[in-house]
């Protein structure tokens, strides 16, 4: 008889602690009680099992999560308009009543250059 390939006694090992898994899955033993009635290493047991569940979950995949702000500004439209507009070519800015002048000034500034 010929002697089994290093593939084949790997497929045969697989084949044992499948049986031996599926076998443990429905005893309702716990998984030292199945080990030790059937003379095997739990060490074994346990590195064979997790390695059959890794092959079996599949692949992982993202889940888009939805992002919040972490601080919304409330403004009521009423109370938050100073009434006050520029009008740069067909650009329109609308200031309110808190507005910050230097940034306004940087705003049109470069506004003014691109045109």
């Amino acid at each position: 008889m010929a002697e089994k390939t290093l593939k084949e006694i790997r497929l045969d090992k697989r084949r044992f602690w499948k049986v031996h898994i599926r076998a443990w899955e429905r005893s309702g033993f716990t998984q030292n009680e199945y080990c030790r009635r059937n003379k095997l290493k739990n060490n074994q047991f346990t590195y064979w099992k997790t390695k059959f569940n890794r092959e079996h979950s599949g692949p992982v995949s993202f889940v888009p999560v939805p992002t919040f702000p972490t601080h919304q500004v409330e403004q009521s439209p009423a109370s938050s308009d100073s009434g006050l507009s520029i009008l740069l070519g067909t650009i329109q800015i609308k200031l309110a009543t808190n507005f910050n002048p230097s940034c306004l000034l940087k705003v049109v500034s470069i506004l003014e250059e691109r045109s």
